[in-house]
């Protein structure tokens, strides 16, 4: 096999990324889309020139088509953890859209039916694939600013007004900003922490939160404090009706680490061109990273090439099994904290 054959279910914004990104892809080409809109499936079928015999308007039709290798699954949140599972059982390799589910029961179920599956499963945080997060894991291994002991970052943005049947503000779709944005702030602090305390992630010792819910019943402002061993803290931030800084900032003993876009590095995915500035002492070094590939590409190629190894985990630090579970214990521990509480938690 030359190359992996990928189909798309749900042609919502973040699959043109996926997309695109295929269209760089050495290991991945995109076969098909599904979608329960007509004129949505016709659009990106067009748009990506997908033979007509592989745009599908009922998602099982693809999952049974024979030519199909691997699914993108970037559907509503509360649907990914059941097309993950019907994926697996049809022999399908999965990538699919974080949340890969949104509770710690539905993630370990996933887990359990990818597993027993055998076939290749990843959470879809793209910006652990990016070549600037090696780069920042080694910053801290080597302790370039001493021992780590606070993790500052950010991901929000402003919807501007409420709007009542848009995703993120129905509760029905697991809306909200915690599970949309503020899970790459919680990924992205688990992993700097782990590094710095020798492991690859960790999860907090406990957790403090608040939360502004909006009159839909979903966060729309949210922060927390994150406390781990070695008396590391992370303080984090997300909304989905506010700007934020959308960047992270690490502090040492001996100085700290701005990293600028840690995760869209790239106007509208790419091409990338970021920067990681460590400061200590009054002194400034930057690490700049610079190219042609969009975004997801790197996410896509990786998964591409580990299905072909026959691997059924990426390797770190993509986001592995182990990584998601620990990740979505603390989405639920978050959202305990500030009361807001879904359908599928019952």
């Amino acid at each position: 096999m030359n190359k992996i054959r990928w189909g798309i279910i749900g042609p919502g914004a973040i699959a043109h990324n996926f997309a695109d990104a295929l269209k760089q892809s050495y290991s991945g080409e995109l076969l098909a889309i599904a979608s329960r809109t007509s004129a949505r499936l016709a659009e990106f079928g067009n748009k990506y020139n997908i033979n007509k015999e592989f745009r599908f308007n009922d998602y099982d039709q693809l999952l049974e088509n024979e030519n199909i290798d691997a699914v993108y699954i970037s559907t509503p949140h509360v649907f990914h953890a059941d097309l993950t599972i019907k994926a697996a059982g049809k022999g399908k390799h999965i990538l699919c859209e974080k949340p890969g589910a949104v509770n710690f029961k539905q993630t370990y179920e996933v887990i359990e039916k990818v597993k027993e599956a055998g076939v290749f499963y990843k959470e879809g945080f793209m910006y652990r694939c990016h070549p600037q997060i090696p780069a920042l894991i080694n910053l801290i291994k080597n302790k370039t600013i001493g021992n780590v002991n606070l993790i500052t970052s950010s991901f929000g943005f402003d919807m501007q007004k409420i709007i009542p049947d848009h995703r993120l503000f129905d509760k029905s779709l697991a809306g909200g900003s915690i599970l949309d944005v503020g899970l790459y702030p919680v990924s992205l602090s688990r992993m700097i922490a782990g590094v710095a305390l020798g492991k690859k992630f960790v999860n907090p010792i406990s957790i403090s939160a608040d939360a502004k819910i909006g009159e839909t019943g979903v966060d729309e402002v949210a922060s927390a404090k994150l406390f781990f061993e070695n008396n590391i803290t992370a303080v984090i931030s997300t909304s989905i009706m506010q700007n934020m800084d959308n960047n992270a900032v690490i502090e040492g003993e001996n100085g700290k680490i701005i990293v600028d876009d840690p995760w869209m590095p790239g106007r509208d995915g790419g091409p990338y061109d970021t920067k990681i500035r460590v400061i200590t002492n009054n002194d400034e070094s930057i690490e700049a990273f610079k190219g042609p590939e969009h975004l997801f590409f790197f996410e896509a190629e990786l998964a591409s090439q580990t299905i072909l190894k026959q691997r059924t985990e990426v390797p770190y630090p993509g986001m592995t099994w182990d990584d998601s579970l620990g990740n979505i214990k603390v989405l639920d521990m978050w959202r305990e904290e500030i009361g807001y509480y879904i359908e599928e938690d019952n």
